[in-house]
Protein backbone atom coordinates (compact mmCIF):
# COMPACT_ATOMS: atom_id res chain seq x y z
CA UNK A 1 0.00 0.00 0.00
CA UNK A 2 1.16 3.39 -0.93
CA UNK A 3 2.07 6.37 1.24
CA UNK A 4 -0.85 8.35 -0.49
CA UNK A 5 -3.11 5.43 0.64
CA UNK A 6 -2.08 4.84 4.17
CA UNK A 7 -2.03 9.21 4.14
CA UNK A 8 -6.09 8.67 3.15
CA UNK A 9 -6.73 6.21 5.64
CA UNK A 10 -5.00 7.89 9.03
CA UNK A 11 -6.87 11.21 7.76
CA UNK A 12 -10.42 9.11 7.52
CA UNK A 13 -10.11 7.46 10.81
CA UNK A 14 -9.00 11.42 12.04
CA UNK A 15 -12.39 12.78 10.41
CA UNK A 16 -14.65 10.23 12.19
CA UNK A 17 -12.91 10.31 15.48
CA UNK A 18 -14.17 13.77 15.06
CA UNK A 19 -17.59 13.32 14.18
CA UNK A 20 -18.47 10.37 16.53
CA UNK A 21 -16.73 13.03 18.89
CA UNK A 22 -18.67 16.35 18.15
CA UNK A 23 -21.42 15.61 20.72
CA UNK A 24 -18.86 15.61 23.76
CA UNK A 25 -16.82 19.22 22.11
CA UNK A 26 -19.09 20.72 25.13
CA UNK A 27 -19.96 17.97 27.30
CA UNK A 28 -17.28 15.89 28.59
CA UNK A 29 -19.72 13.17 30.22
CA UNK A 30 -21.44 10.16 29.41
CA UNK A 31 -24.17 11.19 27.17
CA UNK A 32 -26.91 8.02 27.37
CA UNK A 33 -28.84 6.34 30.19
CA UNK A 34 -27.41 3.31 28.91
CA UNK A 35 -23.75 4.44 29.46
CA UNK A 36 -23.96 5.11 32.47
CA UNK A 37 -25.88 2.12 33.61
CA UNK A 38 -22.73 0.28 31.78
CA UNK A 39 -20.99 1.84 34.25
CA UNK A 40 -23.05 1.37 37.25
CA UNK A 41 -23.03 -2.48 36.59
CA UNK A 42 -19.25 -2.27 35.93
CA UNK A 43 -18.90 -0.76 39.05
CA UNK A 44 -21.20 -3.38 40.78
CA UNK A 45 -19.40 -6.14 39.01
CA UNK A 46 -15.92 -5.39 41.69
CA UNK A 47 -18.60 -4.95 44.50
CA UNK A 48 -19.99 -8.21 43.90
CA UNK A 49 -23.04 -6.79 43.80
CA UNK A 50 -24.02 -6.94 40.01
CA UNK A 51 -27.61 -7.50 39.03
CA UNK A 52 -27.41 -10.61 37.12
CA UNK A 53 -30.49 -11.43 34.52
CA UNK A 54 -30.56 -9.77 31.51
CA UNK A 55 -27.45 -7.78 32.30
CA UNK A 56 -25.63 -10.62 33.17
CA UNK A 57 -25.84 -10.88 29.03
CA UNK A 58 -23.47 -8.03 28.67
CA UNK A 59 -21.20 -9.51 31.58
CA UNK A 60 -17.95 -9.83 28.98
CA UNK A 61 -18.63 -5.45 28.23
CA UNK A 62 -18.96 -5.07 31.91
CA UNK A 63 -15.86 -7.05 32.65
CA UNK A 64 -13.90 -4.96 30.16
CA UNK A 65 -14.95 -1.44 31.61
CA UNK A 66 -14.00 -2.60 34.86
CA UNK A 67 -10.53 -3.39 33.95
CA UNK A 68 -10.18 0.37 32.17
CA UNK A 69 -11.73 1.72 35.19
CA UNK A 70 -8.51 -0.06 37.34
CA UNK A 71 -6.04 2.40 34.89
CA UNK A 72 -8.24 5.67 34.32
CA UNK A 73 -11.34 7.86 35.91
CA UNK A 74 -14.22 5.99 33.93
CA UNK A 75 -16.46 8.18 33.95
CA UNK A 76 -14.34 11.38 32.53
CA UNK A 77 -12.87 9.07 30.05
CA UNK A 78 -16.05 7.68 28.70
CA UNK A 79 -16.18 10.77 26.47
CA UNK A 80 -13.83 9.51 24.23
CA UNK A 81 -14.77 5.74 23.89
CA UNK A 82 -17.52 5.81 21.73
CA UNK A 83 -15.03 8.22 19.18
CA UNK A 84 -11.82 5.58 19.69
CA UNK A 85 -14.15 2.55 19.09
CA UNK A 86 -15.74 3.95 15.73
CA UNK A 87 -12.40 4.16 14.29
CA UNK A 88 -11.75 0.68 15.33
CA UNK A 89 -14.55 -0.02 14.01
CA UNK A 90 -13.89 1.57 10.10
CA UNK A 91 -10.49 -0.08 10.40
CA UNK A 92 -11.87 -3.70 10.78
CA UNK A 93 -14.45 -2.36 8.33
CA UNK A 94 -11.65 -1.64 5.84
CA UNK A 95 -9.59 -4.32 6.64
CA UNK A 96 -12.76 -6.81 5.49
CA UNK A 97 -13.86 -5.05 2.45
CA UNK A 98 -10.11 -4.90 1.21
CA UNK A 99 -9.52 -7.90 1.20
CA UNK A 100 -12.84 -9.18 0.40
CA UNK A 101 -12.09 -7.37 -3.00
CA UNK A 102 -9.38 -8.34 -3.66
CA UNK A 103 -7.16 -5.58 -2.23
CA UNK A 104 -9.40 -2.80 -3.99
CA UNK A 105 -8.47 0.07 -2.01
CA UNK A 106 -11.16 2.80 -3.27
CA UNK A 107 -14.18 0.43 -2.49
CA UNK A 108 -12.97 -0.23 0.97
CA UNK A 109 -12.29 3.29 1.84
CA UNK A 110 -15.77 4.71 0.60
CA UNK A 111 -17.05 1.60 2.81
CA UNK A 112 -15.24 3.84 5.62
CA UNK A 113 -16.68 7.11 4.92
CA UNK A 114 -20.45 5.16 4.33
CA UNK A 115 -19.92 3.59 7.79
CA UNK A 116 -18.74 6.81 9.65
CA UNK A 117 -21.99 8.60 8.00
CA UNK A 118 -24.29 6.20 9.83
CA UNK A 119 -26.58 8.78 12.50
CA UNK A 120 -27.26 8.37 15.89
CA UNK A 121 -30.12 9.07 18.64
CA UNK A 122 -31.38 8.16 22.20
CA UNK A 123 -33.45 5.54 20.96
CA UNK A 124 -31.42 3.11 18.56
CA UNK A 125 -28.12 4.23 20.24
CA UNK A 126 -25.34 4.35 17.79
CA UNK A 127 -21.40 5.19 17.04
CA UNK A 128 -22.17 8.53 19.81
CA UNK A 129 -22.42 5.74 22.75
CA UNK A 130 -19.83 2.97 24.27
CA UNK A 131 -22.47 0.65 24.17
CA UNK A 132 -22.17 -3.38 24.11
CA UNK A 133 -24.08 -3.10 20.74
CA UNK A 134 -21.37 -0.61 19.59
CA UNK A 135 -18.68 -2.60 21.03
CA UNK A 136 -20.00 -5.70 19.17
CA UNK A 137 -19.94 -4.11 15.43
CA UNK A 138 -15.93 -4.56 14.45
CA UNK A 139 -16.26 -8.15 15.92
CA UNK A 140 -19.54 -8.82 13.42
CA UNK A 141 -17.73 -7.79 10.84
CA UNK A 142 -14.91 -9.75 11.14
CA UNK A 143 -16.98 -12.95 12.18
CA UNK A 144 -18.89 -12.83 9.05
CA UNK A 145 -15.79 -11.73 6.75
CA UNK A 146 -13.48 -15.00 8.47
CA UNK A 147 -16.76 -17.26 8.27
CA UNK A 148 -17.64 -16.49 4.86
CA UNK A 149 -13.67 -16.88 3.92
CA UNK A 150 -13.33 -19.79 5.63
CA UNK A 151 -16.35 -21.55 3.85
CA UNK A 152 -15.49 -20.40 0.40
CA UNK A 153 -11.87 -21.19 0.59
CA UNK A 154 -12.38 -24.50 3.00
CA UNK A 155 -9.85 -22.56 5.46
CA UNK A 156 -10.19 -23.76 8.63
CA UNK A 157 -8.02 -21.21 10.60
CA UNK A 158 -10.73 -18.30 9.23
CA UNK A 159 -13.75 -20.96 10.38
CA UNK A 160 -11.80 -21.49 13.70
CA UNK A 161 -11.22 -17.63 13.81
CA UNK A 162 -14.90 -16.97 13.18
CA UNK A 163 -16.13 -19.16 16.22
CA UNK A 164 -13.59 -17.33 18.56
CA UNK A 165 -15.04 -14.58 17.80
CA UNK A 166 -19.20 -15.66 18.04
CA UNK A 167 -18.28 -17.40 21.36
CA UNK A 168 -16.72 -13.95 22.79
CA UNK A 169 -19.76 -11.87 21.81
CA UNK A 170 -22.28 -14.27 23.13
CA UNK A 171 -20.94 -13.26 26.67
CA UNK A 172 -20.66 -9.45 25.50
CA UNK A 173 -24.03 -9.46 23.29
CA UNK A 174 -25.06 -12.48 22.20
CA UNK A 175 -27.91 -10.82 19.99
CA UNK A 176 -25.05 -9.26 17.47
CA UNK A 177 -24.57 -13.06 17.02
CA UNK A 178 -28.29 -14.13 16.72
CA UNK A 179 -29.56 -11.61 14.35
CA UNK A 180 -27.08 -12.98 11.50
CA UNK A 181 -28.30 -16.55 12.16
CA UNK A 182 -31.00 -16.38 8.98
CA UNK A 183 -28.47 -15.09 6.55
CA UNK A 184 -25.35 -17.12 7.46
CA UNK A 185 -28.16 -20.13 7.61
CA UNK A 186 -28.84 -19.41 3.84
CA UNK A 187 -25.50 -18.38 2.99
CA UNK A 188 -23.99 -21.71 4.11
CA UNK A 189 -26.84 -23.83 2.17
CA UNK A 190 -25.94 -22.00 -1.16
CA UNK A 191 -22.30 -22.92 -0.52
CA UNK A 192 -22.90 -26.75 1.07
CA UNK A 193 -24.88 -27.18 -2.36
CA UNK A 194 -22.93 -25.48 -5.05
CA UNK A 195 -19.38 -24.55 -4.49
CA UNK A 196 -16.65 -26.67 -5.46
CA UNK A 197 -14.75 -28.39 -3.14
CA UNK A 198 -10.85 -28.99 -2.78
CA UNK A 199 -10.71 -32.09 -4.59
CA UNK A 200 -11.76 -32.11 -8.17
CA UNK A 201 -15.39 -32.44 -8.00
CA UNK A 202 -15.96 -32.68 -4.04
CA UNK A 203 -18.64 -30.70 -3.83
CA UNK A 204 -18.84 -28.31 -0.93
CA UNK A 205 -21.93 -30.73 0.47
CA UNK A 206 -19.34 -33.80 0.67
CA UNK A 207 -16.44 -31.58 2.09
CA UNK A 208 -18.59 -30.32 5.04
CA UNK A 209 -19.78 -34.58 5.48
CA UNK A 210 -16.17 -35.13 5.27
CA UNK A 211 -14.95 -32.61 7.64
CA UNK A 212 -18.47 -33.27 9.62
CA UNK A 213 -16.28 -33.72 13.11
CA UNK A 214 -14.54 -29.96 12.69
CA UNK A 215 -17.78 -28.40 11.74
CA UNK A 216 -19.78 -29.75 14.65
CA UNK A 217 -17.36 -27.32 16.90
CA UNK A 218 -20.37 -24.89 15.80
CA UNK A 219 -22.43 -27.06 17.99
CA UNK A 220 -20.34 -25.44 21.11
CA UNK A 221 -22.41 -21.87 20.03
CA UNK A 222 -26.00 -23.18 20.94
CA UNK A 223 -24.20 -25.18 24.30
CA UNK A 224 -22.57 -22.20 25.86
CA UNK A 225 -25.04 -19.67 24.65
CA UNK A 226 -27.83 -22.63 26.48
CA UNK A 227 -25.84 -23.32 29.29
CA UNK A 228 -25.00 -19.20 29.91
CA UNK A 229 -28.93 -18.28 29.73
CA UNK A 230 -29.33 -20.92 32.41
CA UNK A 231 -26.38 -19.77 34.73
CA UNK A 232 -27.76 -16.03 34.16
CA UNK A 233 -31.14 -16.77 34.86
CA UNK A 234 -31.48 -19.75 37.03
CA UNK A 235 -34.34 -21.07 35.16
CA UNK A 236 -35.33 -24.44 36.05
CA UNK A 237 -34.58 -27.33 33.37
CA UNK A 238 -37.86 -28.87 32.23
CA UNK A 239 -38.64 -24.42 31.61
CA UNK A 240 -35.76 -23.87 29.84
CA UNK A 241 -37.07 -24.03 26.33
CA UNK A 242 -40.10 -22.34 26.65
CA UNK A 243 -38.18 -19.69 28.35
CA UNK A 244 -35.68 -19.12 25.38
CA UNK A 245 -38.63 -19.32 23.13
CA UNK A 246 -39.89 -16.32 25.03
CA UNK A 247 -36.66 -14.30 25.40
CA UNK A 248 -35.98 -14.25 21.89
CA UNK A 249 -39.41 -12.62 20.62
CA UNK A 250 -39.25 -9.17 21.58
CA UNK A 251 -42.69 -7.70 21.79
CA UNK A 252 -43.96 -4.32 20.87
CA UNK A 253 -43.13 -2.41 24.41
CA UNK A 254 -40.01 -4.26 24.95
CA UNK A 255 -37.79 -0.91 24.58
CA UNK A 256 -38.04 2.44 26.52
CA UNK A 257 -39.75 4.25 23.48
CA UNK A 258 -41.48 2.51 20.60
CA UNK A 259 -41.71 4.62 17.49
CA UNK A 260 -42.25 3.61 13.72
CA UNK A 261 -38.52 5.00 13.03
CA UNK A 262 -37.70 6.20 9.78
CA UNK A 263 -35.18 4.32 7.71
CA UNK A 264 -33.62 7.63 7.08
CA UNK A 265 -33.10 8.43 11.08
CA UNK A 266 -29.77 6.39 10.62
CA UNK A 267 -28.92 6.80 6.90
CA UNK A 268 -28.51 8.93 4.09
CA UNK A 269 -30.95 8.73 0.82
CA UNK A 270 -28.26 8.65 -1.50
CA UNK A 271 -26.81 5.71 0.84
CA UNK A 272 -29.74 3.91 0.60
CA UNK A 273 -29.61 4.19 -3.56
CA UNK A 274 -25.88 3.08 -4.05
CA UNK A 275 -26.51 0.30 -1.66
CA UNK A 276 -29.72 -1.08 -4.11
CA UNK A 277 -27.18 -0.47 -6.76
CA UNK A 278 -24.35 -2.37 -4.86
CA UNK A 279 -27.08 -5.65 -4.45
CA UNK A 280 -27.83 -4.92 -8.38
CA UNK A 281 -24.08 -5.37 -8.43
CA UNK A 282 -23.92 -8.44 -6.61
CA UNK A 283 -26.59 -10.64 -8.13
CA UNK A 284 -25.96 -9.43 -11.32
CA UNK A 285 -23.52 -12.23 -12.16
CA UNK A 286 -23.17 -15.88 -10.71
CA UNK A 287 -19.59 -14.56 -9.98
CA UNK A 288 -20.24 -11.70 -7.45
CA UNK A 289 -23.32 -13.80 -5.93
CA UNK A 290 -20.72 -16.54 -4.85
CA UNK A 291 -18.08 -13.67 -3.48
CA UNK A 292 -20.41 -10.86 -1.82
CA UNK A 293 -23.66 -13.17 -1.20
CA UNK A 294 -23.65 -13.23 2.83
CA UNK A 295 -23.29 -8.90 2.51
CA UNK A 296 -26.00 -9.06 0.33
CA UNK A 297 -28.55 -11.51 2.51
CA UNK A 298 -27.58 -9.47 5.54
CA UNK A 299 -29.92 -6.30 4.84
CA UNK A 300 -32.11 -8.10 3.34
CA UNK A 301 -32.75 -11.18 6.16
CA UNK A 302 -32.83 -8.37 8.63
CA UNK A 303 -35.15 -6.07 6.72
CA UNK A 304 -37.46 -9.13 6.54
CA UNK A 305 -37.72 -9.48 10.30
CA UNK A 306 -38.34 -5.93 10.34
CA UNK A 307 -40.98 -6.13 8.20
CA UNK A 308 -42.84 -8.96 10.40
CA UNK A 309 -42.08 -6.62 13.67
CA UNK A 310 -44.06 -4.05 11.90
CA UNK A 311 -47.06 -6.08 10.82
CA UNK A 312 -47.12 -8.58 14.03
CA UNK A 313 -45.87 -6.38 16.97
CA UNK A 314 -42.43 -8.98 17.30
CA UNK A 315 -39.55 -9.05 16.41
CA UNK A 316 -37.84 -12.19 16.16
CA UNK A 317 -33.83 -12.92 17.71
CA UNK A 318 -33.28 -9.25 17.94
CA UNK A 319 -35.11 -6.24 19.00
CA UNK A 320 -36.47 -4.21 16.66
CA UNK A 321 -34.20 -1.14 17.58
CA UNK A 322 -31.13 -3.52 17.30
CA UNK A 323 -32.71 -5.01 14.11
CA UNK A 324 -32.88 -1.33 12.53
CA UNK A 325 -29.03 -1.14 13.33
CA UNK A 326 -27.75 -4.28 12.56
CA UNK A 327 -29.36 -3.47 8.90
CA UNK A 328 -27.55 -0.22 8.54
CA UNK A 329 -24.39 -1.11 9.50
CA UNK A 330 -24.37 -3.90 6.95
CA UNK A 331 -24.97 -1.16 3.75
CA UNK A 332 -21.98 0.35 3.61
CA UNK A 333 -20.18 -2.29 1.80
CA UNK A 334 -22.95 -2.39 -0.53
CA UNK A 335 -23.22 1.46 -0.77
CA UNK A 336 -19.40 1.06 -1.79
CA UNK A 337 -19.82 -1.30 -4.36
CA UNK A 338 -22.49 0.72 -5.92
CA UNK A 339 -20.33 4.07 -5.92
CA UNK A 340 -17.75 1.65 -7.77
CA UNK A 341 -20.27 -0.14 -10.08
CA UNK A 342 -21.84 3.54 -11.11
CA UNK A 343 -18.84 4.63 -12.29
CA UNK A 344 -18.01 1.25 -13.99
CA UNK A 345 -20.64 -0.23 -15.38
CA UNK A 346 -23.31 2.64 -15.99
CA UNK A 347 -23.34 5.63 -18.42
CA UNK A 348 -21.54 7.67 -16.24
CA UNK A 349 -18.68 4.92 -17.45
CA UNK A 350 -19.54 6.31 -21.01
CA UNK A 351 -19.57 9.80 -20.68
CA UNK A 352 -16.03 9.34 -19.29
CA UNK A 353 -15.21 7.46 -22.21
CA UNK A 354 -16.31 10.49 -24.59
CA UNK A 355 -13.86 13.07 -22.59
CA UNK A 356 -10.40 13.69 -23.71
CA UNK A 357 -7.53 13.72 -21.25
CA UNK A 358 -6.70 12.07 -18.21
CA UNK A 359 -7.43 15.35 -15.96
CA UNK A 360 -11.49 15.59 -17.69
CA UNK A 361 -11.80 12.01 -16.43
CA UNK A 362 -10.03 12.55 -12.83
CA UNK A 363 -12.46 15.95 -12.60
CA UNK A 364 -15.94 14.04 -13.35
CA UNK A 365 -14.97 11.48 -10.98
CA UNK A 366 -13.86 13.87 -8.43
CA UNK A 367 -17.18 15.91 -8.93
CA UNK A 368 -19.24 12.76 -8.22
CA UNK A 369 -17.43 12.10 -5.25
CA UNK A 370 -18.18 15.46 -3.94
CA UNK A 371 -21.63 15.39 -4.41
CA UNK A 372 -22.36 11.89 -2.90
CA UNK A 373 -20.23 12.94 0.00
CA UNK A 374 -22.35 15.91 0.45
CA UNK A 375 -25.18 14.49 0.49
CA UNK A 376 -24.25 11.44 2.47
CA UNK A 377 -23.51 13.82 5.39
CA UNK A 378 -26.05 16.53 4.69
CA UNK A 379 -28.71 15.04 6.99
CA UNK A 380 -26.23 13.57 9.49
CA UNK A 381 -27.25 16.08 12.40
CA UNK A 382 -31.18 15.93 11.28
CA UNK A 383 -32.24 14.07 14.42
CA UNK A 384 -35.97 13.85 15.69
CA UNK A 385 -36.96 15.75 18.73
CA UNK A 386 -38.18 12.94 20.43
CA UNK A 387 -34.94 10.27 20.01
CA UNK A 388 -32.51 13.72 20.48
CA UNK A 389 -29.61 14.11 22.65
CA UNK A 390 -29.79 14.71 26.25
CA UNK A 391 -27.66 15.83 29.25
CA UNK A 392 -27.57 13.71 32.27
CA UNK A 393 -25.82 16.16 34.47
CA UNK A 394 -23.49 19.21 34.40
CA UNK A 395 -20.67 20.61 35.65
CA UNK A 396 -22.76 21.26 39.00
CA UNK A 397 -24.25 18.01 39.39
CA UNK A 398 -20.63 16.63 38.99
CA UNK A 399 -19.41 18.53 41.83
CA UNK A 400 -22.19 17.61 44.22
CA UNK A 401 -22.01 13.87 43.54
CA UNK A 402 -18.42 14.07 44.18
CA UNK A 403 -19.37 15.77 47.37
CA UNK A 404 -21.88 13.10 47.96
CA UNK A 405 -18.57 10.24 47.30
CA UNK A 406 -16.94 11.74 50.31
CA UNK A 407 -19.57 10.42 53.01
CA UNK A 408 -20.07 7.53 54.24
CA UNK A 409 -22.63 4.85 51.75
CA UNK A 410 -26.00 4.90 52.25
CA UNK A 411 -29.07 5.63 50.47
CA UNK A 412 -29.35 9.19 48.51
CA UNK A 413 -32.59 11.39 47.39
CA UNK A 414 -31.94 13.02 43.97
CA UNK A 415 -33.97 13.30 41.06
CA UNK A 416 -34.13 10.35 39.20
CA UNK A 417 -32.17 11.81 36.00
CA UNK A 418 -29.35 12.84 38.12
CA UNK A 419 -29.60 9.98 39.87
CA UNK A 420 -28.79 7.80 36.54
CA UNK A 421 -24.75 9.17 37.43
CA UNK A 422 -25.11 9.19 41.38
CA UNK A 423 -23.78 5.39 41.73
CA UNK A 424 -20.94 5.32 38.82
CA UNK A 425 -19.87 9.08 40.92
CA UNK A 426 -20.48 8.38 44.00
CA UNK A 427 -20.99 4.95 44.87
CA UNK A 428 -23.99 6.10 46.64
CA UNK A 429 -27.04 4.29 46.25
CA UNK A 430 -29.96 6.22 44.69
CA UNK A 431 -33.44 6.05 45.78
CA UNK A 432 -34.58 5.08 41.60
CA UNK A 433 -32.82 6.11 38.86
CA UNK A 434 -34.95 7.60 35.26
CA UNK A 435 -35.46 3.45 33.92
CA UNK A 436 -33.28 0.93 35.18
CA UNK A 437 -33.13 0.98 38.95
CA UNK A 438 -35.78 1.91 41.61
CA UNK A 439 -39.22 2.94 41.45
CA UNK A 440 -39.14 6.72 39.34
CA UNK A 441 -42.16 7.73 40.63
CA UNK A 442 -42.10 7.98 44.09
CA UNK A 443 -38.61 10.23 43.56
CA UNK A 444 -40.46 12.23 41.06
CA UNK A 445 -43.24 12.39 43.46
CA UNK A 446 -41.08 13.37 46.57
CA UNK A 447 -39.80 16.71 44.84
CA UNK A 448 -43.77 17.54 43.92
CA UNK A 449 -45.09 17.14 47.50
CA UNK A 450 -45.46 20.20 49.45
CA UNK A 451 -45.47 19.21 53.37
CA UNK A 452 -42.35 18.17 54.65
CA UNK A 453 -44.29 15.29 56.37
CA UNK A 454 -44.90 13.65 53.38
CA UNK A 455 -41.19 14.10 51.91
CA UNK A 456 -40.44 12.20 55.34
CA UNK A 457 -42.52 9.55 54.85
CA UNK A 458 -40.58 8.50 51.50
CA UNK A 459 -37.23 9.60 53.26
CA UNK A 460 -38.33 7.04 55.84
CA UNK A 461 -39.62 4.27 53.32
CA UNK A 462 -36.18 4.03 51.46
CA UNK A 463 -34.00 4.93 54.40
CA UNK A 464 -32.85 7.48 53.08
CA UNK A 465 -29.67 9.64 54.57
CA UNK A 466 -28.91 12.36 52.46
CA UNK A 467 -31.20 14.51 49.75
CA UNK A 468 -29.64 16.14 46.52
CA UNK A 469 -31.93 19.00 45.46
CA UNK A 470 -31.54 21.25 42.69
CA UNK A 471 -33.86 23.82 44.89
CA UNK A 472 -34.18 24.85 48.66
CA UNK A 473 -36.07 22.57 50.64
CA UNK A 474 -36.91 23.79 54.14
CA UNK A 475 -37.54 20.73 56.47
CA UNK A 476 -34.95 21.89 59.23
CA UNK A 477 -32.80 19.36 58.01
CA UNK A 478 -28.46 20.02 58.28
CA UNK A 479 -27.72 21.50 55.07
CA UNK A 480 -24.22 20.29 54.28
CA UNK A 481 -23.34 21.60 50.60
CA UNK A 482 -25.11 24.48 48.87
CA UNK A 483 -22.73 25.35 45.78
CA UNK A 484 -25.94 25.61 42.99
CA UNK A 485 -27.40 22.02 44.29
CA UNK A 486 -28.28 21.42 47.95
CA UNK A 487 -27.43 18.30 50.00
CA UNK A 488 -28.94 17.80 53.15
CA UNK A 489 -28.47 15.37 55.79
CA UNK A 490 -31.60 13.48 56.92
CA UNK A 491 -32.09 12.07 59.98
CA UNK A 492 -34.99 9.20 60.30
CA UNK A 493 -37.46 10.26 63.10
Amino acid sequence: MTKSKVFLIVLVSAATFLLVYTPHFAYPFPSHIDEWHHITEAIKLQEGEYSGGTMGYRVGFHLLLLLLSKITNLVLIYQFLPAIWAVFSALALFYVVYNKTNKQFYIAFLAVIFFASIKSNVNITGLWFFTPLTFSIPFIFLYVYFFTEGIEKQNKKFILASLAIIITLLFVHSISVLFAIPFLLIYSLFNFTLLNGAKGNLTGFKYIKKEWKFFSLFLIIPIIGILFYKFITKVPWESLVRNLVQELQFRRGWGVLEIDNSPFELYSLIGYILAIIGLVFIFRSKKNIKKYLAYGLWPITVLILITIYRKTGVSYLSSYQRNLYYFVIGLPILSALGLNYLFKFTPLNLLRNYLTGLTKKKTLVVMVFIIVIFFTFKSYWEIPKQVDLYQVIDNDDYQALLFLSTLPKTVVMADPMVSVAMYPISQQEPVATLFFYGNRENAKMFFLLDGCKAKQQILNKYNVKYVLSKSQIDCGWDLIYDKKNYIYQYEKE
